[in-house]
């Protein structure tokens, strides 16, 4: 029985995100993995059971993040959210710096997600957390408006639209230049946006009013 190395899992994985970057997943093979590792082609079998499994790997810090976010967006109880303030400016601005933050400390596993991915198992997952993201939404969305009586009723495109503005944001910063000054910077546009608009679609009074007024003012 062949004993597994560590180092040699690493080169292999190196190698291949390398590959992948470069030539994307559908036009590299196993073989050019394991040539470029400088192992035999059955010898990466032994670490990884198909080309697929080892994209997987290699993307798994990305898709674990929204996963555990999607957690969260699940669990966010909206009426106390409200009453503490985890549902204005402040708090929705340090949500968006850590999502870039998170961005520029795993961008090249972001590019190969949503840039490289064709023909993998992943190819549509931009698409699916685009739904899974909307249906969040719209779940918050409802909770919200049997909050506050008399709140404006919100179209299903245009939750479909914010759904997917988030989770393109976060692509597009991963695939564009974007500096860390820069995206802190868009992290407080946008949710400056967000509260904003949300004020004005729910005709909500919220404590907030005077950051987001003295936010315009700068």
């Amino acid at each position: 029985m062949q004993v597994l190395k560590e180092e040699i899992r690493d080169r292999i994985m190196e190698t291949a995100k390398a590959l992948f970057l470069e030539k994307g997943f559908q036009r590299t093979s196993m073989k050019n993995i394991a040539e470029g590792a400088g192992i035999t082609a059955p010898t990466i079998y032994c670490y990884f059971r198909s080309k697929d499994q080892l994209f997987r790997e290699l993307v798994k810090p990305v898709t674990h993040y929204f996963e555990e976010k999607k957690k969260e967006v699940a669990a966010f109880d909206v009426t106390e959210g409200v009453k503490s303030g985890n549902w204005g400016f402040e708090a929705r601005k340090s949500q968006y710096t850590s999502h870039f933050s998170f961005v520029i400390d795993h961008r090249e596993e972001f590019i190969l997600l949503f840039s490289s991915a064709g023909g993998s198992s992943l190819e549509n997952y931009f698409d699916s957390l685009v739904m899974e993201y909307e249906k969040l939404m719209r779940s918050m969305i409802q909770s919200f408006s049997e909050m506050i009586p008399g709140s404006t009723e919100i179209s299903d495109f245009f939750i479909h639209n914010m759904a997917a503005f988030y989770v393109n944001s976060l692509r597009e910063a991963a695939l564009h230049p974007v500096t860390g000054k820069e995206l802190e910077q868009f992290a407080a546009e946008w949710a400056l946006f967000r509260t904003a608009g949300w004020v004005a679609l729910t005709k909500q009074e919220i404590s907030d009013r005077s950051k987001i007024n003295s936010e315009k003012g700068r």
